[in-house]
């Protein structure tokens, strides 16, 4: 039997709401809501209405929906679905979409695309929704966020790059990072040291070191981890002392830089 139930999952740092359902057979009659939409299929075939105009959607396309947009998607007759849609404030998007284009506007601007083929967006929406499941790190929320939106903005646009500014402001984030890895900080925080506003820092950051600012705090956590295993700490101390969410998630990020657990490691020195 189907399972109509959908999940909902707020997140805690960013005015997000994700709906998530696996293999169901939910049918949603036409509506609007004052949230900008945007989500995937992953699996099952759906019928996407959005501003009269009828498309066949499937795993590969992301949907887009403007605040008050009249809209549905359903799975085709008969059949089941699993699909994944974020709900964001325009408020927030509002604000980045400045940011990008360096205007004062305090109104979010509609995307003109209601739904996109583009694999690279498609799988950009994909992480971002597995970063607010797995509840990971405010920065890492953040930062997978602004990432994503710029993404849209620009192929939304056809900007195929954005111009990086000053070396010197990047550098100046690398060493507050370099100096805080520790320590619970956010993008908005290694922003406003540099003087970049968060879309450029990002962006800028991941050029200049070919890494992202929430990548290169994670190395840096990993390093001395590896250092603090060395001299014999313990491993649940080292999560704690080091920022990371729980042991959990220490244990997950050092896996994949190590190729071995932290007990692992330990045990072998």
């Amino acid at each position: 039997m189907a399972n109509s139930n959908p999940h909902f999952l707020r997140s805690s740092v960013l005015p997000f709401e994700l709906r998530y359902s696996d293999n169901s057979n939910a049918c949603y009659k036409k509506h609007t809501h004052s949230e900008f939409s945007i989500g995937v299929v992953d699996s099952g075939i759906s019928e996407y209405v959005n501003q009269n105009i009828k498309q066949t959607i499937q795993p590969g396309s992301t949907v887009i929906v403007n605040p008050e947009e009249v809209h549905s998607c359903n799975p085709q007759k008969g059949t089941n679905w699993s699909y994944k849609m974020l709900y964001v404030e325009p408020s927030w998007l509002a604000n980045l979409q400045s940011k990008i284009s360096n205007k004062n506007n305090n109104n979010f601007q509609p995307i003109q695309m209601t739904h996109s083929d583009c694999p690279f967006l498609y799988q950009g929406f994909q992480s971002l929704a597995q970063t607010l499941i797995e509840n990971e790190s405010a920065i890492k929320v953040e930062q997978t966020a602004i990432n994503f939106f710029a993404e849209l903005f620009l192929i939304d646009a056809k900007i195929p790059s954005i111009d990086i500014i000053s070396k010197k402001a990047v550098d100046c984030a690398y060493q507050y990072i370099s100096d805080n890895f520790d320590k619970n900080i956010s993008i908005s925080d290694i922003a406003n040291i540099s003087g970049l506003s968060d879309f450029y820092l990002i962006h800028s950051f991941r050029k200049q070191y070919g890494i992202t600012p929430h990548a290169y705090q994670i190395v840096m956590r990993i390093n001395r981890a590896k250092e603090l295993l060395k001299q014999g700490d313990n491993i649940a101390s080292i999560a704690t002392d080091l920022g990371f969410t729980d042991q959990s998630h220490f244990h997950r990020n050092f896996k994949k830089m190590v190729a071995a657990t932290p007990k692992q490691y330990k045990k072998d020195l």
